[in-house]
């Protein structure tokens, strides 16, 4: 929750930044004209407003996305060689506990497959990948808001942009069908419709691109991430079973099937009993 505060306040500094640096565009206008911010500050209405806070929604969940998703936070790779090497040296109960006191997606997915040990390596296995996709799920649905956002950013420009194409109809209509008498009134309602269709597109395109980037650092962190903990999990496989005595004995057999059997202690595993 924190995170998405930080993020919030990030996204009101860009903001808030861009509106200084449009201030000053118009304050280095020349007289008799109106620079971008004026034109957009005075077409800004009501539909606008929704515009507006999707940007900041869609921003704040950008800034959390680079913040919460990285390799750090993760898959450390300092905790992924710490891993390895407790399971090597065959300290479960330590690697186990170790797991449990980390956040982080590889450790969740990592304590997820060793506490289903006592089931066996395909407990194991099966385990570790439901985690690993619940997890990757909630993260896909978090980055799937700016998708949600930037699709409706064209609605909302287009809504603003007949509400604004009825003020300007609305005001030809009261001059009598003549654009001349009432142009300002058909200016303006001509200008507010196209300041929130710029406003929709802008939305649309920064949600959608960051969209399409924060879904595949997801993918990339992730599968990396499930990968590496399905590769220590090989640790736990069982070695293939020695194959049967008899089996070995009938295939040291000559070819005729004749002769003798071999002797028992030749073809026994090693360690059974003679």
């Amino acid at each position: 929750m924190g995170n998405v505060w930080r993020a919030g306040a990030a996204g009101l500094t860009v903001v808030c930044g861009a509106a200084e640096v449009l201030g000053q565009e118009a304050a280095v206008a020349p007289a008799g004209t109106h620079s971008m911010w004026e034109i957009v500050r005075q077409g800004i209405e009501w539909p606008a407003w929704f515009i507006l806070a999707g940007s900041l929604v869609t921003i704040a969940l950008i800034v959390e996305h680079f913040i919460v998703v990285r390799p750090t936070t993760v898959a450390p790779a300092e905790q992924v060689k710490k891993a390895r090497s407790l399971i090597e040296r065959r300290n479960f109960r330590e690697c186990l506990d170790r797991m449990q006191k980390s956040s982080t997606f590889f450790a969740r997915v990592m304590a997820a497959g060793l506490q289903h040990a006592r089931h066996g390596f395909d407990a194991m296995h099966a385990a570790a990948l439901e985690k690993s996709s619940e997890l990757s799920g909630q993260m896909f649905r978090k980055v799937e808001y700016m998708n949600i956002i930037g699709n409706l950013g064209p609605l909302l420009g287009l809504l603003g942009t007949v509400y604004g194409m009825i003020i300007a109809f609305n005001a030809l209509g009261q001059s009598g069908g003549v654009a001349g008498s009432d142009a300002p009134g058909l200016a303006i309602g001509i200008s507010l419709a196209l300041v929130n269709t710029l406003l929709g597109l802008g939305l649309a395109i920064v949600g959608l691109g960051f969209f399409g980037v924060c879904r595949n650092r997801v993918d990339a962190f992730t599968t990396q991430a499930t990968v590496q903990v399905l590769d220590l999990l090989e640790y736990f496989r069982p070695a293939p079973a020695a194959p049967h005595a008899a089996e070995a004995t009938r295939a040291a057999r000559p070819a005729g099937g004749g002769g003798a059997a071999a002797p028992a202690s030749a073809v026994a595993p090693p360690g059974a009993p003679e």
